[in-house]
């Protein structure tokens, strides 16, 4: 309807000013002008009005017209200057061609535009600049003059390329004119040929416009040797310090000067003197090409350019590219280390600056504590918070007995801590939202996916050591409406209007009521009472959101009430981009309750390539491979948003309220230099982190995301030794386990921590590592959550005398149990699949306790249930059905009947084996021969178990722990 609209506006609008044209009635074409005239400019700023609009009832209506402000101003201001550079630069050539000078200065316009356009953002980090308190030291220049400075004179640098562009091709086009006889040049049949002395100025010009944009180009070919790669690390080496600066300042110079030698009429002739036969030739050659004759005077002209620029290339062949391959190949390579050693120190530590680990706190972890039951009594604290369920294990039993309706979808399981019942608790939440595509068919309305089904309802929150009878979770959060556990845990405001599904735009407050939450048989029904979104107040905002969002539906509909609240960007990271597109988003985003209400956090990164001697980050490819398998598995990248960059930080926490919809930034890095020019750019946008209510700061957790990349480097970058750097003596890599079926490696993972300095718990993000090639532990690196250490980063490294098992020998020594790896074997063959969690290392008293649960699943069942933990101190293994009792199996007698954990006894297993038996007799007899199978099929797996029970000894207590022997 809009499009008709459009057009029976337009036409209108002509078909008037055509009559008043017609009938020389002037109200008639001006009225009709203006009609058609303002549908077309207003009908494509319609979309632009209701964005200003959106961005206004956000609250962020000066972020928005500062953005546009700077597009406009930059976008005009470079148009103008690139057409006023040009008609300058073009005034010689318009003595040849007067009619080419207006258009040439109009297509230099037009690219400054559009370079206006794609600039305006390094522009405006510019013109708020801040020092990165680092110099580099190759040119002694501040990092932040790489960030701000550098990439302004690169644009500059493009925009000269440009205007090179136009004023070659237009002074091209009116030399050859002019050398063709046209232009007020002789005729073609003349013998003297066309007269030369005209075509000097503007060639001059051209070849000095070129001089002088080959010249800045290697001066910023010399700042750019800060990300060189011809050496051994990122930025300059040897040669680039040594060979290729000296060549480029040298370049940036001579290129300048040896391009005015067209413009200086002494030296011009001096080499149409000299070089008299060459310029004959050239003369000869143009006059052939051009098919007419020139006068010998040519030839010199001609020279004067060819030399120099003949020169140049030269120049730049030799010096620029030659010389250094050559030294490079010939000098360095061979003395590599030598030579290369304080280059490597300066890549070492500017890139530990770059990723934030030039404050890591590296520390020696002795292993010099025993683990006894003093030690689980004294560490209580942090062992009873020792996470026995897998995020994906909880997630299934979440989707089966917590999203109560199909409409219902738990997205992810996120790891987050809170304080009641005068305990700090981790715990494992998931948010409750509504994702219309679960919808039945039928119900797929246009009123029901704008105006009813508008919000998701609550979340659940469990423990994640804790279990039922049943072995469930224990939910303190739950059911809908929210029953929670503890006051402290209260939601007073359930609705999810904005989440991680909430893809779609809806109208809230309408006339027509919004389904709130199931009851029984009944639902239960309400009106959003918030201030998120656009109020749609009259008429006019319905048609403007109409046009925006293609939906004629809408401005059509009588369910919009003047209270009613359009609600755009309602996805959590597509709201917060839209807001500020500058950062990188974590992808990762957990829900926290806070004073009964539900609120989003997203961890926000400031990033950049152009970090000087600074090493990129690559995304590695999680190898998640087959157990047993060999070579590479594709895998899904991890971190890859922030792959390529060689600048990482975290510097903001966004919040956004699953209600209102509002957003805050709040600041947590105030050093960091991209943050404080942004800071600069858009004030008022950034709160700082003494500006975050208290109970939300006490759930800022350390991203996972920005220790693992972190991590990755420090594995490389712990090396402060250029040498053993060099050789990658002690590379360290992500230790591996075996989760569910394949062998992946270790993501970081939270736990409760006691600082040794401390005898408070932590929230702690640890990520452990092996050396390259080796499965045993040579340390991990931990991220601190809590307040004032928020954003610690601790890197422990074992004793190299010392054998630390790493997880996947963990997982091993697992297999190689026989008891134990019999009985995973049996459940696996009974039609059930065996899953195994994470295992996770935690630190206590200076050593370390391996805990890895095991989950059993039926094909028939919907979700997993945990049967087995098995723990691990040193080479003592011990499992149970419950983690305490496999810790008291690491400090009881060695039980040799240890096998029969979990297992049945010898007479449940007879009794069910004689059931099965009496099942198969009964089918065969009523011909239901498929269930006679299967009865006969569940008769010989129980026989094999009672088999493997009596081979083990007597019958088993069920639940009761069992030890594994030592290993040597």
């Amino acid at each position: 309807m809009y499009l008709l609209l459009f057009f029976l506006l337009v036409g209108a609008g002509i078909a008037l000013a055509r009559a008043g044209y017609v009938k020389g009635r002037a109200g008639w074409l001006w009225g009709g002008g203006a009609l058609a005239v303002g549908t077309l400019v207003l009908f494509p700023l319609l979309g632009f009005w209701a964005e200003a609009l959106w961005f206004h009832a956000v609250g962020f209506g000066g972020r928005f017209w500062t953005f546009v402000g700077a597009r406009l101003l930059m976008a005009v201001l470079a148009a103008l200057a690139a057409g006023v550079v040009a008609w300058l630069l073009l005034r010689p050539a318009r003595r040849l061609l007067p009619a080419l000078s207006p258009w040439a200065a109009l297509a230099a316009g037009a690219g400054g535009l559009l370079w206006g356009l794609g600039t305006w953002q390094a522009w405006l980090l510019f013109l708020n600049r801040a020092e990165a308190g680092v110099a580099e030291p190759i040119l002694g220049l501040d990092a932040g003059f790489y960030l701000f400075t550098l990439p302004v004179l690169q644009a500059l640098h493009g925009l000269l390329q440009w205007l090179l562009v136009v004023l070659a091709v237009a002074t091209g086009v009116a030399v050859l004119l002019r050398l063709r006889g046209g232009a007020g040049g002789s005729s073609a049949g003349s013998t003297t040929g066309p007269d030369t002395t005209a075509l000097v100025p503007p060639v001059a010009v051209l070849s000095a416009t070129a001089g002088v944009w080959l010249g800045l180009g290697a001066l910023l070919g010399a700042f750019g040797l800060l990300y060189s790669e011809l050496g051994v690390t990122a930025g300059p080496g040897w040669t680039d310090a040594n060979i290729r600066l000296p060549v480029y300042l040298l370049l940036a110079v001579l290129s300048p000067l040896l391009a005015l030698v067209p413009a200086i009429r002494p030296l011009r002739r001096w080499l149409g003197d000299r070089l008299e036969g060459l310029g004959r030739q050239l003369a000869g050659g143009a006059s052939q090409w051009l098919n007419d004759g020139l006068p010998a005077r040519a030839g010199g002209l001609l020279v004067s350019i060819a030399v120099p620029w003949g020169a140049v290339a030269g120049l730049w062949l030799l010096l620029a590219g030659v010389l250094p391959a050559a030294v490079q190949g010939l000098v360095v390579e061979p003395n590599e280390i030598t030579f290369e050693r304080p280059y490597i120190a300066n890549n070492i530590a500017l890139t530990r600056h770059a990723f934030g680990l030039d404050e890591v706190e590296q520390r020696q972890y002795p292993l010099s504590g025993d683990f006894d039951r003093q030690t689980v009594q004294d560490n209580q604290h942090l062992i009873s918070e020792v996470r026995l369920w897998d995020w994906r294990a909880l997630d299934a039993v979440y989707k089966q007995f917590q999203e109560i309706r199909l409409y219902y979808e738990f997205v992810d399981v996120d790891m987050d801590r809170y304080r009641f019942d005068d305990r700090y608790r981790e715990v494992m939440v998931s948010a409750r939202e509504l994702s219309q595509e679960n919808l039945a068919e039928q119900s797929q309305t246009f009123v029901n996916r704008r105006f009813k089904y508008t919000h998701g309802y609550g979340l659940t929150l469990a423990t994640v050591s804790d279990f039922t009878p049943e072995g469930l979770p224990n939910l303190l959060v739950k059911d809908i409406p929210p029953e929670s556990a503890y006051p402290s845990l209260a939601v007073e405001r359930p609705e999810i209007y904005y989440g991680e599904l909430t893809k779609e735009w809806v109208v809230a407050n309408s006339s027509e009521q919004e389904f709130d939450y199931p009851k029984g048989e009944q639902n239960a029904y309400t009106r959003y009472a918030g201030q998120g979104g656009v109020e749609l107040k009259n008429l006019w905002r319905k048609f403007l959101f109409g046009w925006k969002l293609d939906s004629t539906r809408l401005l059509l509909s009588s369910y919009p009430r003047p209270q009613s609240r359009i609600m755009l960007h309602r996805q959590i990271e597509d709201r917060v981009r839209t807001l500020a597109p500058f950062l990188e988003l974590d992808d990762d985003p957990y829900l926290v309750l806070v004073d009964g209400r539900l609120k989003w956090i997203i961890d926000a990164y400031t990033t950049s390539t152009r970090f000087p001697y600074s090493e990129p980050f690559v995304a590695p490819f999680a190898s998640r491979l087959p157990v047993g398998a060999g070579g590479d598995a594709d895998g899904s990248p991890q971190v890859d948003y922030l792959s390529g960059n060689n600048y990482v930080r975290n510097s903001v926490k966004v919040v956004v309220d699953a209600y209102q919809g509002s957003v805050n930034f709040y600041v947590f890095e105030p050093e960091d230099p991209l943050i404080s020019a942004w800071q600069g750019a858009l004030p008022g946008m950034f709160q700082p982190r003494a500006a975050m209510p208290e109970a939300l700061e006490a759930h800022v957790r350390y991203p996972e995301g920005l220790l693992l990349t972190q991590g990755l480097v420090y594995a490389k970058y712990h090396m402060n030794d250029p040498e053993v750097f060099y050789n990658q003596e002690d590379l360290w890599v992500r230790a591996t386990e075996k989760h569910y079926d394949r062998v992946q490696p270790v993501e970081p993972y939270y736990v409760m921590w006691e600082l040794p300095e401390s005898d408070q718990a932590e929230f702690v993000l640890m990520l452990p590592f092996t050396p390259k090639n080796r499965q045993v532990l040579i340390g991990w690196i931990a991220g601190l959550s809590d307040g004032d250490n928020y954003g610690r980063f601790l890197a422990y490294q074992f004793p190299k005398e010392r054998r630390v098992l790493g997880p996947q020998q963990v997982e091993t020594k697992i297999d190689q149990d026989s008891h134990l790896s019999g009985q995973l074997t049996l459940w696996d063959q009974r039609g059930s699949n065996v899953i195994r969690g994470n295992v996770l290392a935690i630190p206590l008293d200076h050593t370390l306790l391996y805990v890895e649960p095991i989950y059993l699943q039926a094909e028939t069942a919907a979700y997993p249930e945990l049967r087995l933990v098995a723990v691990m101190h040193g080479d003592d293994l011990s499992y149970a059905e419950t983690f305490d009792e496999a810790l008291a199996g690491l400090f009881g007698p060695e039980q040799p009947t240890a096998a029969g954990l979990g297992t049945r006894s010898l007479r449940q297993l007879a009794g069910d084996a004689n059931a099965a038996f009496q099942r198969y007799l009964g089918a065969q007899g009523e011909g239901r021969f498929r269930d006679a199978a299967d009865a006969l099929t569940e008769l010989q797996s129980l026989l094999s178990e009672l088999a493997a029970t009596q081979e083990t000894g007597d019958e088993q207590v069920p639940g009761g722990p069992a030890r594994a022997e030592s290993g040597p």
